[in-house]
This record gives structure tokens, sequence and C-alpha cells, in this order.
């Protein structure tokens, strides 16, 4: 009896302990299987997602449209420059030099003179000089290097030429030159002769003629000057240029006074010229 009672509570024990050990083993597998199932739960999320995802497709366009924006700005600017400042400024300069015509004109320091030979009671040869800076003018030569009379002559203050005595300047002033009514002494050059064909491309020591007409007083004469010039290659010219003719080409009278015993018939004139070649 005894031995019975111990042989069921052994069973009971055993069962037991196979029962917890079942559950010890067979739970968990039960439950995990539970757990994955959770997750289905984000199918909603999942498509929220996937919305999400597909939605930034719009988005690019915008860069897109942004980047061209930006492109255009700059297109619209690059060109606006250009169009304006070059095409008007580089219009003038071919206008102003179409017809190829280049001028040269007399700059301050310029001197005119006269020279003639005389022989004085007292000194005995002399070479009276009479000297001005009160001379101007320009000469226009075209492309062909032929002068454009309309624009060309250099022109004397006669009055204001001067030499070492008043006495001699008094006679040439009111005899010789008569300078209270004819007060200028004009040069109008009508052809040159030895220059390049164009003078804005003359450049260095250059000698050559210039032919025209010369008016002193009433009178006027064709003359042609020997020129020696020099062309600085920047537009300055400097040089000088002569002529010689008589009293009576111009039907002027000689000076006549005590102390002067005799003077040469010949007259010679000269211009030391400064001056600047640019085009018309």
């Amino acid at each position: 009896m005894h031995f019975s009672r111990y042989a069921a509570l052994a069973a009971i024990i055993t069962v037991l302990a196979l029962t917890l050990f079942a559950v010890a083993c067979g739970g968990p597998q039960t439950e995990p299987a539970a757990a994955p199932t959770a997750p289905t739960e984000p199918a909603d999320t999942v498509a929220a997602a996937t919305a999400t995802a597909t939605a930034p497709a719009p988005a690019a366009a915008p860069a897109h449209t942004a980047t061209a924006a930006a492109t255009a700005r700059p297109t619209v600017a690059a060109t606006a420059t250009p169009a304006a400042a070059p095409t008007t400024a580089p219009a003038e300069e071919p206008a102003a030099t179409a017809d190829g015509v280049a001028v040269f004109t007399l700059a301050e320091g310029a001197i005119a003179r006269y020279k003639v030979e005389e022989v004085l009671a007292r000194t005995g040869f002399k070479v009276a000089t009479g000297e001005t800076t009160d001379v101007s003018g320009r000469i226009a030569v075209d492309a062909e290097g032929n002068i454009v009379t309309g624009e060309s002559s250099i022109v004397v203050q006669a009055a204001t030429l001067r030499t070492d005595s008043n006495r001699r300047d008094g006679y040439v002033r009111n005899r010789t030159l008569e300078t209270d009514t004819y007060p200028e002494v004009v040069f109008r050059p009508t052809a040159v002769d030895g220059l390049p064909p164009s003078l804005a491309d003359a450049n260095g020591a250059v000698e050559f003629t210039i032919a025209g007409d010369l008016t002193i007083r009433d009178q006027t004469r064709p003359v042609t000057w020997n020129v020696a010039a020099d062309f600085a290659g920047d537009g300055a010219v400097t040089g000088q240029a002569s002529v010689e003719f008589t009293f009576d080409d111009f039907g002027m009278d000689k000076p006549r006074v005590a102390v002067v015993l005799s003077v040469e018939d010949t007259i010679r004139l000269e211009l030391d010229f400064v001056g600047t070649v640019a085009p018309r």
C-alpha cells in the first residue's frame, strides 16, 4: 500500500516534469510564429513609403526648370553687353577715314622767315633775315597722293615779320609788302611729288616737293617748295621747306635806304615746321 502511494506520486511527478519540458520546448515556437505576423500591419506604411518614393519624380522637374532659368539669364546678359558697345564704336572710325584723306596741321613752334642778301655801307655783306611765329595752316592729301586744294593753305601774318633793324622792318612793311592793305602772305598747294601714296604711311626722313600758288600783296605766282621732313611714325612731323623767287616776280620794290648799298634780287622763303599728320 505504501509502495502503491509512492508509485502513484512518482508517476504524477513524472507527468508534471514531461509537461513542463514540453512547454519549455514547444512554447517558444508557437509565440514567434505570431510575432512575424505583426509586421503585416505596415502594409499601409509600405504603400505610403512607396507613394512617397514615387512622389520625388516631379521634384526633379523644378530643379531642371531652375537650372534652365539660371542658364537663360546669363545668356541674355552676355548677349546684351557685346551688342551695344562694339557695334556703335567701330562704326564711327571707318566713316571718319573712309575717304583716305590725311591732314598735316602746323603746330606751335613753326617759324616762317625770309632771307635777302645785302651790302651795307658800314658792315659790308649781310643776309637780312626776318622771322615770325605767326604762321598757321594745313595740307590735306588723299589716298592717291593728291592735294585736296579746298582744304589746304599756309598763311603768314606779314606784319609780324621782324629783323635786327627797325628801319628795315618799317620799309618792308610799308613799301615792300604793304601790310596795311595785304596783311597775309598765303601759299595754296596744288600738287605734291615724292611722298608715299598715303601721307599717313610716310615714315623717317623724306625729301619731296610741293607745288602751288603763292600770293604776296595782290600778286599770285606758281612756285615749288623743296621739303625735307622727318616723319616720327606716331603722327609727329618736323622739317624745313624753302623756295626762292625775285622781287620782280611779285612786282615788289627792293629796299632803298641810305645805309644799304645794294640788295640781291633773290628772296628766299623758309618754313621751319612742326606739326602732326592725322586722318581727316
